[in-house]
């Protein structure tokens, strides 16, 4: 364990307090054996007092706190997936579908490969579920795409325990850092999810343990741990970006106090290489790709004007601080709980008192940098966030508050440290009851925050839209190939795929390149099934564009069905 808290600590003590643990598990270990000779001695051959002594040796070297957590964030984890997935919420977010059917089309497609990947979204989650989503049963039941969300938060959690137990020197700080990530009962959804959510944290998390530890140890593997950790980051969510560029000079100017010049440069270069290098790699790929190194940041639009053009009424903060402030304030406040929250806030007000700007501290404070980065994001325009609260139409991106889950753990698990000595371990027993209360209220009494905006909000793009497209569709198929694209009709084809088993080989898409341009070209030749939709919200759709004023295809196709805007097509 490294040492270097914020509170002075005598050399030994902790060695002591595991000593007392030690001996109070094995006197508890010995009542148990005198039990059991007195009242059980049917069963002494079975179990002997011998055998329980060598499980509960096992149990002092091997179950460590940190074996603690994980197992704990392990059973949360299976059952909230368990319980979400019974009640069919894991893919309620339209872009839940979406992403699992971008890493399902880079290995069972028409065209599968790198450039399924799109240019929109960050690759990292997609490539993580790869080695899943092959698999027929993974990808209908929705496990494939969930299972590297879970073990995330599993890391997420560990990692939370080791960073308050470094910077407290606690151990109770560090279980208290733990639970407000376990028992946040938006994560607790997200992590049941394909959403990139909970990677970005786990990634933000391991970042900022490591940049921490190096700072106390100045050895280069924790340079290149950090730096990996980032580059992870990078290629999960773009906030990450903003995360790899605050740690540059902050771990440059621990090298320089540590060792001078020599040691900040040779530490820019080694962590800027690595961390970096995921950066560089998205924005050579959108050039080789798509000939267009800055396309995803505008969403796939050529034309750079996505941001500019948008209306006001799309981006309610843009260009208002305190309505930034304000927004931002709130969604964070309903994410962890406004009690957290206060505590929170106290416990960095304790931190600024005691580690002020302490070289071996300064890593601590970039778990603030969620909030800048999304206030910058949500004040220039480059995003929106919509607030019913706040009378401005349906939820959307209040995911947006889930980064700062590491820095309210952080903080109030700081505060606990804040009190006199005699009474901190009741203000930690007090601390996790109310998280745990946060948690319960948060799972139980109402639904998660962020589930709001999956079931009520403009992110879920109507939690069962497509699927009774795709069941009609389904009852009617029987063979043949299917034109349709992703662009509005995302959602039928997840349901076509998962619930109603079309096979993937049959859809002709808007992802499929040269053959989706000799499709629309000559739908007779190439298709048997054409699915048409007019609706442009999302965009307009290339299927209609091409189609809707042309005649030479109609003689050969039926209309067979029509659902609002969307109209089926099949060949005579």
């Amino acid at each position: 364990m490294v040492r270097g808290g914020i509170y002075p600590r005598k050399v030994g003590r902790e060695h002591l307090e595991l000593t007392v643990v030690r001996r109070g598990l094995a006197r508890v270990l010995s009542a148990a054996v005198s039990v059991e000779e007195r009242l059980l001695p049917a069963v002494r051959g079975a179990t002997t007092p011998g055998r329980l002594m060598r499980i509960g040796r096992w149990l002092q070297v091997h179950m460590t706190d940190e074996v603690w957590i994980a197992a704990v964030a392990t059973i949360l984890s299976i059952a909230f997936y368990a319980w979400y997935d019974a009640h069919g919420l894991t893919s309620a977010f339209n872009d839940a579908r979406i992403r699992e059917l971008i890493s399902r089309r880079m290995v069972v497609s028409r065209t599968p490969g790198l450039a399924q990947l799109g240019t929109t979204w960050l690759p990292l989650p997609s490539l993580l579920t790869v080695p899943f989503i092959w698999n027929d049963t993974l990808f209908r039941d929705g496990i494939a795409s969930s299972l590297p969300s879970m073990l995330a938060f599993v890391i997420a959690s560990v990692y939370l325990y080791r960073i308050g137990r470094l910077v407290t020197s606690s151990r109770g700080a560090g279980y208290v850092a733990a639970a407000v990530l376990m028992l946040n009962p938006s994560l607790l959804y997200m992590q049941s999810t394909a959403m990139s959510e909970t990677l970005s944290i786990a990634a933000f998390v391991v970042s900022i343990y490591y940049a921490l530890r190096l700072t106390r140890t100045f050895y280069a593997t924790d340079v290149v741990k950090c730096a990996a950790a980032v580059a992870a980051g990078t290629l999960i969510r773009y906030e990450n970006w903003a995360i790899a560029i605050a740690l540059l000079p902050l771990l440059a100017y621990a090298g320089w106090r540590h060792r001078g010049y020599v040691m900040a440069e040779a530490w820019t270069i080694l962590f800027s290489l690595l961390a970096f290098a995921g950066c560089v790699a998205w924005v050579i790929y959108n050039a080789v790709l798509f000939h267009d190194p800055l396309l995803s940041f505008f969403y796939g639009q050529t034309s750079h004007t996505v941001y500019a053009n948008a209306p006001n009424s799309l981006l309610p903060a843009r260009h208002q601080p305190w309505l930034t402030s304000a927004m931002y304030g709130y969604t964070v406040g309903r994410t962890v709980g406004w009690p957290l929250l206060v505590l929170a806030v106290l416990g960095l007000i304790a931190f600024i008192w005691h580690a002020r700007a302490r070289v071996n501290m300064l890593p601590a404070y970039v778990t603030l940098v969620p909030f800048g980065f999304y206030w910058i994001v949500l004040y220039l325009g480059f995003n929106a966030e919509v607030l019913p609260q706040f009378g401005q139409g349906q939820a959307y991106n209040l995911r947006f508050g889930l980064m700062m889950i590491p820095a309210v753990a952080l903080f109030v698990a700081c505060l606990t440290r804040a009190f006199p000595k005699v009474v901190r371990p009741a203000i930690v027993a007090a601390t996790l009851v109310v998280i745990t209360l946060s948690g319960v209220l948060g799972s139980v009494g109402q639904t998660p925050y962020v589930l709001q905006e999956a079931l009520y909000g403009a992110g879920s793009g109507g939690r069962t839209t497509g699927q009774v497209e795709a069941q009609w569709f389904s009852s009617q198929y029987h063979g043949g190939n299917v034109l349709i694209t992703y662009v509005n009709d995302s959602s039928m084809m997840y349901f076509m795929l998962t619930k109603y088993e079309v096979p993937d080989r049959a859809l002709i898409t808007d992802a499929n390149g040269a053959q989706f341009t000799d499709a629309l070209e000559d739908p007779p030749d190439h298709v048997t099934w054409i699915v048409m939709d007019s609706d442009a919200s999302n965009g307009e759709s290339q299927i209609w564009a091409s189609l809707h004023n042309r005649a030479d295809w109609r003689g050969h196709f039926t209309l067979r069905k029509s659902f609002g805007t969307m109209e089926i097509y099949e060949i005579d």
